[in-house]
């Protein structure tokens, strides 16, 4: 499943300890992504409620409340729900923190609503999603790159970007939008821990080109 045009109808239960920011944010993704039914609540335990009795597509979970023992519920009775987390500062601590915890995604709360819905309607789609505004780049030898575990999506990407394709070339070639590419390069660029696209490519020919 590509981000075409519009975005696929889900439910997405959103858990803030801000009533503020819910009201904002739920305010603002039904703006953007008007299909889509937003629950929200600021307790665990009103979370648990509507789980048990709402199908529920996506977790959309504030990384400053103290959720460790949340989340493990979430693994042991809901193991296949993706949960992306809102931080207002990524950190290395907090950010390796969830990358153990499994979580399908991670942004800062200052990024555009825009952007956010896109990147929820790909976790949703199975890709995991770190765009490089809500990271800070740890080092890591090359020999330890992971590459290989690119999505084909994003190998295609990487191909075609490597092979001196631009954003919008790249949408066209792939039949998807050119916001869908730039969430796609700047998850590669996290995972290959590259900063521009030219150490994209220089990694792609080097260890999948043939």
């Amino acid at each position: 499943m590509e981000i075409t045009r519009g975005y696929v109808a889900m439910n997405i239960l959103m858990i803030d300890e801000l009533p503020i920011y819910i009201h904002g944010m739920k305010t603002e993704l039904k703006r953007v992504m008007p299909e889509c039914t937003v629950f929200a609540t600021n307790s665990f335990e009103d979370a648990q409620v509507i789980l048990a009795s709402t199908p529920v597509n996506i977790i959309l979970l504030d990384g400053e409340m103290k959720c460790s023992d949340f989340i493990q519920s979430l693994t042991s009775n809901w193991p296949t729900l993706p949960i992306v987390v809102m931080l207002r500062k990524a950190t290395d601590r907090i950010f390796n923190f969830y990358i153990r915890q499994n979580v399908k995604g991670i942004f800062t709360k200052e990024l555009p609503v825009e952007k956010i819905s896109q990147i929820l309607s790909m976790v949703a789609s199975g890709v995991v999603c770190f765009p490089e505004q809500a990271v800070v780049h740890r080092e890591q030898p090359v020999s330890t790159l992971p590459i290989h575990s690119l999505s084909r999506r994003q190998q295609e990407v990487l191909k075609l970007l490597a092979n001196g394709g631009t954003n919008k070339q790249i949408s066209r070639q792939l039949n998807i939008s050119a916001g869908t590419v730039k969430v796609h390069l700047e998850s590669i660029f996290h995972r290959l821990q590259v900063n521009n696209r030219t150490q994209a490519a220089m990694l792609y020919f080097k260890y999948i080109a043939n």
